[in-house]
């Protein structure tokens, strides 16, 4: 038999009471268990972080843990599409980028592709069953070129844009974690043109950030998979580097 323990069972009682909520404080649970001691329930707390059912955002402040409940994600047509098609199929895959982080986003783009990785040995068979499905299939580094004729055409039929990969440790239940979609969109805007600002980026990751809800020692860990490591702890650790040193590597980059 299953029983529930009794720190899940207070996991249940928060996350029915304030799961529509993005960040929630102690002071919105404490009167949701009067029967403990404060002191009692911060043990929990702590101990529910330590679990992975929550996030500390910063002292007294918590989100839940999105790899716990994917809650909040909501695909684009197309990615709904896609993902419910893969699920048919059987084979290993994971949807990424924009679609996970659409909701840290203030405007969402109404047409965009979408970003997914497949298993490299499936990839042939993969990519034939897609197009027979009028999936309009496109390899990473044709990106631009594609999405610049669909402009002009007017025509956008179900983009996707297809990794292939053998690692899937960083998605669950064909989504892809919020470290590894960050890693996947940021590599897809500077390697390969897809169709979104920097600037839009970089308003994703501040708003991540300031809602405690990507964990920045992962991100770089995920960025190492696609060699952009350096990239990305630049942009974790920014706020620490001075402009002296900002000012050096320009200089070492004219010079070299």
């Amino acid at each position: 038999m299953n029983s529930k323990t009794a720190l899940e069972k207070k996991y249940e009682i928060i996350k029915q009471n304030l799961g529509n909520q993005t960040t929630f404080y102690t002071d919105e649970v404490i009167p949701l268990f009067p029967e403990l001691k404060k002191s009692t329930l911060y043990w929990n707390l702590s101990k529910l972080v330590e679990a992975g059912y929550i996030k500390r955002v910063r002292n007294g402040v918590f989100s839940f843990n999105d790899l716990k409940g994917r809650q909040g994600i909501i695909l684009c047509e197309t990615a709904q599409k896609l993902k419910n098609y893969m699920d048919e199929l059987g084979f290993y895959y994971y949807i990424s980028g924009l679609d996970i982080l659409a909701k840290y986003m203030l405007h969402i783009p109404e047409q965009y592709p979408v970003i997914a990785f497949i298993e490299k040995a499936a990839k042939e068979e993969i990519y034939n069953n897609l197009l027979a499905e009028e999936f309009e299939v496109i390899e990473p580094q044709y990106t631009k070129k594609m999405y610049e004729d669909a402009m002009f055409s007017g025509s956008h039929n179900m983009q996707v844009i297809l990794y292939t990969t053998e690692d899937f440790q960083y998605s669950s239940e064909g989504l892809a974690s919020i470290e590894k979609a960050f890693a996947d969109l940021y590599f897809a805007i500077t390697r390969n043109g897809y169709p979104l600002s920097l600037q839009e980026l970089v308003r994703i990751y501040q708003n991540l950030s300031r809602l405690g809800n990507i964990d920045k020692k992962k991100l770089i860990t995920v960025a190492s998979r696609r060699n952009i490591q350096y990239d990305i702890r630049f942009i974790v650790e920014n706020r620490f580097i001075t402009d002296s040193a900002i000012e050096f590597g320009k200089i070492l980059r004219r010079e070299e």
